[in-house]
């Protein structure tokens, strides 16, 4: 499956986040229209985060390290997406899938809503080869630090999110 495809279909949104409609990955970042995404923040058992490299192939940051995300399928739930993704991406059964925030959207995000959600697993990561690079698990601590000193290229989106659900200040 292409994970990248720029005719995939995503849904919509207006200003309050209501679905209207669908519209291709494509036309949707051309045409700068609001639509929706996911953020899962994956931790293992002993409470390391699972990041993981972003594909060369991908067509926003590249090769940028960041956590478990993706875009809506029209119909398709917050929550639903949120499962699916941390399957899709890195191959394993997100477990006690839990709510953090909901950022709205902007120019930081890419015009996106996005729900942040945190999940444990107990499984091995496998992650999709054409989707993600290599996966790193880390504590926290070594992760802000990580960021503080700009040791690893994190995507910008990635540490907004962060922001958001207080692991780092806020821009």
């Amino acid at each position: 499956m292409d994970y990248n495809s720029p005719d995939e279909l995503l849904a919509v949104v207006d200003a309050d986040d209501n679905e209207t409609g669908a519209q291709t990955r494509h036309l949707i970042h051309a045409n700068g229209l609001l639509h929706r995404a996911v953020h899962v923040l994956v931790f293992d058992e002993v409470e390391r985060l699972i990041i993981q490299q972003r594909s060369s192939l991908k067509d926003t940051f590249p090769l940028h390290w960041e956590c478990v995300g993706g875009h809506l399928s029209p119909g398709e739930s917050y929550r639903e997406a949120a499962l699916r993704e941390v399957q899709e991406e890195l191959g394993v059964t997100a477990r006690d899938l839990k709510f953090l925030c909901k950022i709205p959207a902007s120019e930081t995000t890419g015009l996106e809503f996005v729900e942040v959600f945190q999940s444990v697993t107990n499984e091995e990561p496998v992650p999709e080869p054409t989707e993600i690079i290599a996966i790193d698990k880390m504590p926290l601590s070594q992760l802000f630090e990580e960021v503080r000193t700009n040791s690893r290229l994190f995507s910008p989106v990635f540490i907004n999110t962060l922001g958001w659900v207080g692991f780092l200040p806020k821009d």
